[in-house]
């Protein structure tokens, strides 16, 4: 059944929309019963993060505890093509916040913190405590712009590791260099079903070593103006222009 998307109803994330009563986690549920006080019987949507969407009726069953009686849903739709992943150095605090919201509601299909050698975030920054609060985000994203998909969050992995992982896709480098080419023409050479990686350095830019790691990769160079661009908006940039340009 097709379950169309209505702006009037508030959203809520649950992983499985398989049951007839979905019970929401506790932060749904705090959101739902004293953020925005919903009454008993509320009808909302319910959305997986995998294409899937319910609407149903919201229900107390104990303290602090919410279900979702759902009324109608609607099997997973494909993402989007081509999938599009974005992995960047990460920047710190409300920048880093931003990024992924913003990175969401943009549909990038996956998000991966990338080590550079000038890196500013270290460890303490991309361990699990921390990349479980991008999740958070990411779900405030999908929530408010009504969408269906949720980005994996991939762990944090060296230059080396992603450029050796590349398999068939097609990457770009956000490069302010002059000898980097424009979004068009490198995103002209995309191959049926092939699939785009974005690939946003630190601040200082990459060393001669990495850059020639990844020239030697594949990884075409892209620009989008004439400045040099923070990670978050360089990141933000490109993954706009390539949704742009590539899902007419």
């Amino acid at each position: 059944m097709r379950v169309e998307h209505r702006e009037d109803l508030h959203r809520f994330y649950a992983d499985d929309l398989s049951l007839p009563d979905v019970r929401l986690d506790d932060q749904e549920a705090h959101h739902a019963g004293h953020v925005l006080r919903l009454a008993d019987g509320s009808e909302v949507e319910l959305f997986d993060g995998r294409g899937g969407r319910a609407v149903g009726r919201l229900r107390r069953v104990g303290r602090g505890k919410l279900v979702v009686t759902i009324e109608r849903r609607e099997a997973p739709r494909p993402r989007p093509r081509p999938a599009v992943h974005l992995a960047f150095s990460t920047p710190k605090g409300k920048r880093l916040d931003w990024l992924l919201e913003k990175a969401t509601e943009l549909g990038a299909a996956s998000l991966q913190p990338v080590i550079f050698h000038r890196s500013v975030a270290g460890g303490e920054h991309l361990n699990e405590s921390k990349r479980k609060r991008w999740r958070v985000h990411c779900i405030a994203a999908a929530k408010q712009s009504g969408l269906d998909f949720l980005p994996e969050l991939r762990p944090p992995a060296r230059l080396g590791e992603v450029l050796g992982a590349l398999g068939g896709l097609l990457t770009l480098l956000g490069d302010p260099s002059d000898q980097a080419r424009a979004m068009g023409p490198a995103l002209a050479g995309l191959k049926g079903g092939q699939d785009i990686l974005l690939l946003v350095g630190p601040e200082g830019g990459l060393t001669d070593d990495e850059r020639a790691a990844a020239l030697a990769a594949g990884v075409l160079p892209v620009r989008l103006g004439e400045t040099i661009l923070r990670i978050e908006t360089a990141a933000v940039g490109l993954l706009a222009a390539t949704v742009a340009l590539c899902r007419k």
